[in-house]
């Protein structure tokens, strides 16, 4: 990627409801909705100037549910955006909806602004695990909402967690039945981590809910692995799936931890070796820009180690993985050398170093654990 390029990322916090399973940053107060968004044009116009050298590549607005929203917020949102960064080279512009909250007024909005592909979460198409975990809609209202989407878009991500309560072949063959009838061109498929301080975990805590056994989940993912493949779906990173020429732009400037711009309450941001995030508290965020201060929780300069670390461990989520001329191009050849050496040492069989760094399968299907021994490589 050109490194004049930027992707920026903007948190709508706001939920109609909260999931049981959902750790991210979100709220139910619609009372702090007008507050938030002034300060989230505040932000864009400090940090937006300093950064007006910068192409943006991509946008998207993450949440929360951005759909939940008024669209003449989302409107202004952009038009700030426009007016503080080059957009003049914007290719993707995402936004994430939910299925019983978007409407054919907000989808024309949408197109007419230029958002060029969408992001909807149906999670599963089971009703009965829906209402277990929380969310608001149904299947049939889920089904309604991707055929109105699909009537404007032809770039269309669906999200779906695997291993929530009540999740068995049955869930699963309906998920991929979906998939196989309406062939959205992008499948997020992200396998639960019930770790997370979330109710979910309350309730398992406590035996009210009960998920499905770590060897039934093992099974269904190879079974999901196997049928998307058969469905031409390229598994490109660990859990994503891509019709051909559909990989999420965005993420990829995750995945090779290039530089991108987060704004909003708990967003992220890294640009050249600084990374920050900001505070996950709505009403300190509102505060702070409403003094004219940046709304940081944590900033700080990676060394050429620490960014070499993290560009390994983000680009390893992807499965053709990075080159090591790439690597060579960013960092210094002894420092790559030596990293690459002690994780060759540490992960032999989990991940192929030649010209390409990348996960084998057994790598690919024990991801977690790799990412854990490459914390133990040193700069030494």
């Amino acid at each position: 990627m050109n490194s004049n390029y930027i992707a920026v990322y903007l948190h709508i916090p706001f939920c109609v409801k909260r999931c049981l399973y959902c750790d991210y940053v979100s709220t139910t107060d619609f009372s702090l909705k007008e507050e938030y968004f002034n300060a989230l044009y505040k932000e864009i116009a400090l940090k937006g100037e300093k950064l007006k050298d910068r192409k943006v590549r991509t946008v998207y607005f993450g949440g929360g549910t951005p759909s939940f929203v008024e669209e003449e917020f989302i409107l202004q949102t952009f038009r700030t955006l426009q007016g503080h960064m080059d957009l003049s080279n914007l290719e993707e512009f995402t936004i994430e909806v939910n299925p019983e909250s978007v409407d054919e007024k907000k989808v024309q909005l949408y197109k007419e602004i230029g958002i060029n592909r969408i992001s909807i979460g149906f999670q599963s198409t089971s009703d009965k695990i829906l209402k277990t975990v929380g969310r608001a809609h149904d299947f049939n209202k889920g089904l309604k909402s991707y055929e109105l989407l699909a009537s404007f878009y032809d770039n269309i991500n669906v999200d779906f967690i695997l291993g929530l309560p009540y999740e068995n072949f049955e869930t699963v063959n309906s998920n991929l039945e979906f998939i196989e009838k309406m062939k959205p061109s992008h499948i997020s498929y992200y396998l639960l981590d019930s770790s997370h301080n979330t109710p979910l975990k309350h309730f398992l805590e406590i035996k009210e809910m009960k998920l499905p056994e770590d060897d039934l989940v093992d099974e269904l993912l190879d079974y999901i692995y196997d049928q998307l493949e058969k469905l031409e779906y390229n598994r490109y990173e660990i859990s994503s799936w891509s019709l051909p020429n559909k990989e999420c732009i965005h993420n990829q400037f995750y995945w090779y931890n290039l530089d991108y711009v987060g704004f909003g309450v708990s967003a992220g941001g890294h640009i050249n070796n600084e990374r920050y995030v900001n505070t996950s508290d709505v009403k300190a965020y509102i505060t702070k820009l409403n003094d004219d201060e940046l709304p940081y929780d944590t900033k700080n300069v990676n060394d050429e180690f620490t960014e070499l670390l993290e560009t390994l461990f983000m680009s390893l989520r992807l499965t053709r993985g990075i080159t090591y001329d790439s690597l060579v191009k960013r960092f210094s050849k002894s420092l790559v050398d030596n990293v690459l050496n002690q994780t060759k040492n540490n992960l032999d069989g989990y991940i192929s170093i030649d010209d390409s760094i990348k996960l084998t399968t057994k790598g690919l299907n024990f991801s977690r654990y790799v990412f854990e021994k490459l914390l133990e490589v040193s700069s030494i």
